[in-house]
């Protein structure tokens, strides 16, 4: 008799759920007999219903679980729960709570805990997981790894990679400076910084140092982030910054930006680093130079 495992979750946390959920199934005496990127329940059933005498606790996996379909009332009988001699481990991107029916309730869903979407949560979400390896996180670390790095699974990542490298399990900025960040992550940061001050010197700095090692479209990113947050200070104070959920440091450079160039041109700034966005995907962008041209201009106008 089967018993179902399902995994739902997005696509880019699949691999470190199959490989955490087969390890510990394996280590129960589990061998993965077949794994299918696609199949129907009569074969699965057929299947698993048929014993084998070379490994008794099977494991059959199905990468599109949707590509199941309805689960026939049939086989509703047959579904265990538990550790039995056969387990289907069905991946999906959302709940098969429709498809399976009643049954869904005898399935074990293993647990997914997505990062939370806001920047100030994830600094709090950053921080149980470096907890959960043994080590604590700075929230100045924490911070810094939130609004450099967006995908979830590199965030996990690197908090696991911190996790074994930190001295007296202890990740500070310092150690997120010389361990996470590249020499074009370290030139994005610089040259935020100097948008923040209005620095026009260190900003062509900076961009000197990316066209070498970074990437443009992140880079983009980067700044309309911080011109966002900046633009929300400006038009609402603290509220504005709290709308948007920015970090405690984050709220700090907001409050400066707004200071120092006022709503009207953040504003204006705002839509052009989204035109300039579109224009680079769309393949019509002038590439950095374009960049460069914008926060000079914008930079020229704060100092007067």
């Amino acid at each position: 008799m089967p018993a179902l495992v399902l995994i739902a979750a997005p696509a880019g946390a699949q691999p470190r759920l199959r490989a955490e959920t087969l390890s510990a199934y394996e280590k129960k005496g589990y061998v993965l007999d077949r794994r299918l990127e696609t199949a129907a329940w009569p074969e699965l059933f057929e299947e698993a219903l048929t014993p084998s005498l070379f490994a008794p606790r099977r494991i059959f996996e199905v990468d599109d679980g949707r590509s199941l379909g309805v689960l026939p009332d049939k086989y509703k009988k047959y579904v265990q729960r538990g550790d039995a001699d056969v387990i289907f481990l069905i991946h999906s991107d959302k709940s098969l709570q429709k498809e399976l029916g009643d049954v869904f309730e005898t399935a074990f869903s293993v647990p997914y805990e997505a990062a939370p979407y806001w920047p100030n949560q994830r600094v709090g979400w950053l921080q149980r997981l470096a907890r959960a390896s043994g080590c604590t996180l700075d929230a100045a670390a924490a911070a810094l790894l939130a609004e450099w790095i967006e995908d979830e699974e590199e965030l996990r990542s690197e908090v696991d990679k911190l996790a074994r490298a930190a001295p007296n399990k202890r990740i500070t900025v310092q150690q997120v400076n010389s361990l996470s960040m590249d020499e074009g992550g370290k030139g994005v940061l610089n040259l935020l910084d100097a948008v923040a001050k209005a620095d026009v010197a260190a900003a062509v700095k900076s961009l000197a140092v990316l066209r070498e090692e970074g990437e443009l479209i992140p880079a983009l990113a980067a700044v309309h982030k911080r011109v966002r947050g900046a633009m929300f200070a400006a038009r609402l104070g603290d509220a504005g910054a709290g709308a948007v959920h920015l970090t405690n440091f984050q709220t700090k450079t907001a409050r400066a930006m707004a200071q120092a160039y006022g709503p009207e041109l953040l504003s204006l700034w705002l839509g052009e680093l989204i035109r300039l966005s579109w224009s680079e995907r769309s393949g019509e962008g002038e590439g950095w130079e374009g960049l460069e041209k914008l926060l000079l201009a914008v930079m020229s106008c704060a100092a007067g």
